[in-house]
């Protein structure tokens, strides 16, 4: 499961969504959430979010694609501790907190919707990977999810859509990568250079590196546990920053593990 820790909890059980369809077992959400699909006439509360995002989609396409896979669930739910939303690969689930603000749903919705174009377009980290290099391919993941959707955000702000951006730059886990893509698009107005730099501060907050180091491993015990696979010792292969840093556009973006 690919999630939002604390704040904006992204659960590193996202990497679970690539490499085993697992869950991860803190984040999950109460029983009986509410979901819908395409053309998602109801829940109430589902149309009405998309309805609010329909500029969103109008403006990238790739995102109404997604949300339109008839496959795909996405869902409210109460009582989901202390994750915001999560993508459920094994479920084909995306799943969001109710009760929160407008802003900070779409957010959530655009972050998971990031994840799951990750995991259809096969940019998981190999099985065979240690655990630590199984981190790193996380931490890649969400970097690349909060990068591209400061792309999306500050794109519909420039067109008079500020919602995503001002929840995104609220949120005290994506405030500082926030911050740093704003204040290099003043700099260069250079979408490019602004998505890495978003990328790169990721890694910049040890709360954050240590929230999603301690997800991730739960997850990756987990998968030992569940399959009995013998544990690797692999290195994550460097083309998967490449296959992974594609701006929204198509273009792509330089990224690395900065540490």
């Amino acid at each position: 499961m690919l999630g939002i820790l604390g704040p904006f909890k992204h659960s590193a059980a996202a990497t679970a969504l690539c490499l085993f369809g697992a869950t991860y077992p803190s984040t999950g959400a109460a029983a009986g959430p509410d979901c819908g699909q395409s053309p998602f006439t109801d829940p109430a509360q589902v149309a009405s979010l998309l309805s609010e995002m329909e500029p969103v989609f109008a403006a990238f396409p790739d995102l109404q694609e997604l949300i339109s896979d008839t496959s795909l669930e996405l869902c409210f739910a109460e009582n989901m501790l202390e994750a915001h939303g999560y993508f459920e690969p094994e479920n084909n689930q995306i799943m969001i907190g109710n009760g929160l603000p407008s802003g900070l749903q779409q957010a959530i919705l655009v972050h998971e919707l990031r994840h799951v174009r990750q995991f259809a377009t096969g940019i998981c980290p190999a099985p065979d990977l240690s655990m630590a290099e199984n981190a790193r391919a996380v931490f890649a993941m969400e970097a690349d999810a909060s990068a591209t959707s400061l792309v999306l955000a500050w794109a519909m702000r420039e067109t008079g859509y500020p919602q995503i951006w001002e929840a995104l730059a609220a949120s005290p886990l994506q405030q500082d990568i926030a911050e740093a893509f704003a204040t290099e698009m003043r700099a260069t107005n250079d979408i490019g250079l602004a998505a890495s730099t978003a990328f790169e501060a990721w890694f910049g907050d040890q709360t954050r590196i240590d929230a999603y180091y301690l997800a991730a491993c739960s997850s990756y015990l987990d998968r030992e546990d569940n399959t009995h696979q013998l544990r690797g010792y692999a290195q994550l292969d460097p083309a998967f920053f490449t296959a992974l840093c594609q701006l929204p556009d198509g273009g792509s973006y330089a990224c690395s593990d900065p540490r």
